[in-house]
């Protein structure tokens, strides 16, 4: 299943399927909800910090949801990610997104990749 996400509105409605797609699939309740905290996460940083359009993939491998999100403008994120102060305004949705998957890598494309257990 693949979107393409120009703006929060299509990124509105491409969770309203991915949450019915995961559902209809056998994904428990955490499974849809890590992954649609993911996505919202993932395509945001594409927004905020690459200014550029998402394309989301989301991939069923056995036990685990595979979350692939592209951007049209090649970024790349830390590898490490570090929970930002209590003060900071922003900083924290990579820490989040590492704190509910399995695990998260960068492709040489710049393809953000995180496994979450289904």
């Amino acid at each position: 299943m693949i979107f393409e996400i120009q703006t929060h509105e299509h990124l509105h409605t491409a969770l309203g399927h991915l949450c019915r797609f995961l559902t209809e699939n056998g994904a428990s309740e955490h499974g849809v909800f890590h992954s649609r905290l993911a996505a919202t996460e993932l395509v945001g940083n594409v927004f905020r910090h690459a200014k550029a359009t998402a394309k989301l993939q989301i991939v069923l491998q056995g036990e685990f949801i595979q979350i692939n999100v592209y951007s049209s403008v090649c970024t790349t994120p830390p590898k490490q990610s570090a929970c930002s102060d209590v003060y900071s305004e922003n900083g924290r949705g990579l820490f989040l997104v590492d704190s509910i998957c399995e695990k998260r890598i960068v492709l040489e494309d710049g393809t953000v990749q995180v496994i979450i257990r289904k």
